[in-house]
């Protein structure tokens, strides 16, 4: 017997992983999940205009964040080739303009789409459709400028809104670590704004969107000089209960710490 045949299920048995890639395919006669068939262009942008871009926090504090942003230390190859997941964090703060400059290069807008036949202007990462399903929010532990608390992050009007005290190190896998992150990056998914169009397809999407996004803010980071690294070790009902989310609707995809690198 191959090493791995060991690991294989048996017939009848059926893995969630499984059945997820086999019900998410694209074929040329699978029905659309909300429509009888793939809904048409003119379908889609009623949709998109119907659906928020972003969550409004209307009766929220805004703190307006700079948008000069700080240059970046290294070349973008040197970002790329010394690319780590920190382990640790030093001492000290993490600046706002680092902040700023992290999710603005993460999901930030990058230009105008009025042009356009679709009424979503464009980001800092690719979207399916550009629909831009994900949310980010800012656990601000120890960022100067902000008030120890959670933020969300408008990418529209480049600002954040203060949503009051917050405390979630509890619902990570890897407590200690978080616990020493100035700042953490809080990653949720609204899957609606991609499934509608997409169907089952459409969940692919927002994790990978995810993946950009995080990707785009750990080489911002490592532009800066700071310390980060991406993190899927955390306890999903516990987290999207602290945030407000049902978990189904709306849900934490993804984490990202931040922090000064770890001295030499």
């Amino acid at each position: 017997m191959h090493p791995v045949d060991a690991f294989l299920l048996e017939e009848g048995e059926e893995a969630v992983w499984e059945s997820f890639h086999e019900n998410s395919k694209t074929t040329r006669a699978t029905p659309h999940l909300y429509f009888d068939r793939h809904p048409s262009d003119n379908a889609v942008v009623t949709m998109m205009n119907g659906l928020r871009e972003t969550k409004p926090y209307r009766d929220r504090p805004r703190i307006a964040l700079p948008y000069e942003l700080p240059a970046s230390e290294v070349g973008l190859d040197e970002a790329l080739t010394g690319r780590e997941s920190a382990r640790g964090f030093g001492p000290g703060l993490v600046g706002l303009p680092d902040v700023s400059k992290v999710l603005r290069c993460a999901y930030g807008v990058t230009r105008s789409n009025a042009d356009g036949r679709y009424p979503r202007p464009f980001r800092a990462a690719p979207s399916g459709g550009a629909l831009y399903p994900l949310e980010l929010y800012l656990w601000a532990r120890d960022v100067s400028g902000l008030v120890r608390g959670l933020y969300h992050y408008d990418p529209a009007a480049h600002e954040l809104h203060e949503l009051g005290a917050f405390e979630a190190g509890d619902c990570f896998v890897q407590s200690e670590l978080v616990a020493s992150a100035p700042a953490v990056v809080l990653v949720s998914a609204v899957f609606y704004r991609s499934a509608f169009k997409y169907g089952e397809r459409g969940y692919r999407f927002v994790l990978i969107e995810a993946g950009h996004v995080v990707q785009n803010a750990v080489l911002a980071a490592a532009g800066r000089g700071l310390a980060a690294v991406p993190v899927g070790g955390y306890f999903d009902r516990e987290l999207d209960d602290l945030l407000g989310f049902d978990g189904l609707h709306e849900s934490v995809v993804y984490c990202l710490l931040l922090g000064p690198r770890e001295p030499e």
